[in-house]
């Protein structure tokens, strides 16, 4: 190293007077040296690189190359058995160190929220680890419960569910470096007949769909959940289907969509029945637009819920009810008969208790009559005007 750097320091030196010469300068040796101190890294890292100098090795021009641009950025840390988290790892925690709560819909049984879609991101990313999930399966169902057990535990570390047991069943359901033996199995996978009829099918359905939502990468239960915190009341699919189907600017996806719009605008603007806050129904005005459910996954609601699990839930509440505007019209009309009701027992009592005789009894006898449908009328408790043939005057 000693006969390296001082031959090479040498070199350095020669060519600074050589090159001062030539322009017809004169500096001090100490000017000379001084320049030398200062730049003679620089000029053997370029002599280096440019295999100008004999005898490197190769870790020496590893090194005459600097360090690399190419950086790996790390949000978790072990240092001495202490895990360190970085800013930006923890801004998506509820709290420090800790799981982020999932909050899901009482009725879809969907993810909400921003912690739904943090999930959802979050999926997606352990979807593409093949060391976990292996992508040699056609169908989820057939993959090992073992391996779906030890997925669980991996997203039960990052999350928190009110019910896992519940939230397991959806959850689940969600799920570029492969492995050579997996893209083998993949690759002739998908050349079967099985694959390729189940991917026309697909095509053939895509096709169908001439009408696409706005949501974006937001799912509907997130989408539904903003609608119910913007407004206080959750949507009804036709409610749902318009705000979906209408771009920021006020016009729709396409033509078909605004016809569909307008004609679910005209029946919900017709609705009499009490209104039920339940996302769907077989018979709500979604299903008299676009035709009655089919087996599987109920329309325009979103991933997971089926007709049979819809139904059973309806989250009716008292006041919803109460407030409901056909109940405050049958209210105001009871009261309304309560009155009439009472003025005509009024009415009847005075003319039957003004009334003597023979005259009393027919006015009696004739309200009998009229109103012999009706049960326990005011009136009935009024006593009869006594028979004048039959009074006794002992």
């Amino acid at each position: 190293m000693y006969m390296f750097f001082n031959c090479l320091y040498r070199k350095y030196k020669n060519e600074l007077l050589t090159k001062q010469s030539h322009q017809g300068r004169r500096n001090r040796a100490i000017d000379i040296d001084r320049e030398v101190h200062i730049n003679f890294s620089e000029w053997i890292r370029q002599k280096v690189q440019t295999n100008e100098i004999d005898g490197i090795t190769d870790d020496l021009r590893c090194l005459a190359m600097g360090p690399s641009e190419k950086v790996l950025k790390y949000t978790a840390y072990n240092v001495n058995g202490f895990k360190f988290w970085a800013t930006e790892r923890e801004a998506n925690l509820k709290t420090q160190n800790n799981k982020v709560i999932v909050h899901f819909d009482e009725v879809s049984g969907q993810p909400i929220g921003e912690s739904g879609g943090l999930l959802g991101s979050w999926l997606g990313q352990l979807s593409n680890d093949v060391n976990l999930l292996p992508i040699n399966y056609s169908d989820w169902r057939m993959v090992n419960p073992h391996i779906k057990n030890k997925v669980w535990e991996v997203i039960q570390s990052k999350f928190w569910f009110d019910d896992p047991a519940t939230r397991k069943v959806f959850v689940m359901s969600a799920l570029e470096n492969v492995p050579e033996n997996q893209w083998g199995h993949f690759v002739h996978m998908r050349f079967t007949e099985k694959w390729k009829k189940m991917q026309e099918r697909n095509t053939e359905s895509q096709k169908k769909n001439i009408m696409p939502h706005v949501c974006g990468r937001k799912s509907f239960s997130r989408k539904r959940n903003d609608i119910t915190i913007k407004t206080g009341k959750r949507p009804c699919r036709a409610e749902f289907f318009i705000e979906t189907r209408t771009k920021p600017n006020g016009s729709f996806v396409c033509e078909e969509a605004k016809t569909r719009a307008e004609k679910l605008t005209t029946l919900l603007g017709q609705k009499s029945h009490v209104t039920n806050n339940a996302i769907a129904s077989l018979d709500d005005e979604y299903a008299q637009v676009f035709g009655p459910e089919r087996p599987g996954r109920v329309r325009c609601v979103g991933r997971g819920p089926t007709p049979s699990k819809l139904v059973n839930h309806s989250p009716v509440t008292r006041q919803e009810i109460e407030n409901s505007e056909m109940v405050i019209d049958l209210k105001s009309q009871v009261k309304e008969l309560s009155d009439q009701v009472k003025g005509m027992t009024t009415f009847i009592q005075q003319v039957i208790g003004t009334s003597t005789g023979e005259q009393a009894r027919v006015w009696a006898s004739s309200f009998a009559v009229a109103f012999v449908n009706i049960p326990n009328p005011a009136f009935a408790n009024v006593p009869s005007p006594p028979n004048p043939n039959q009074v006794n005057y002992n």
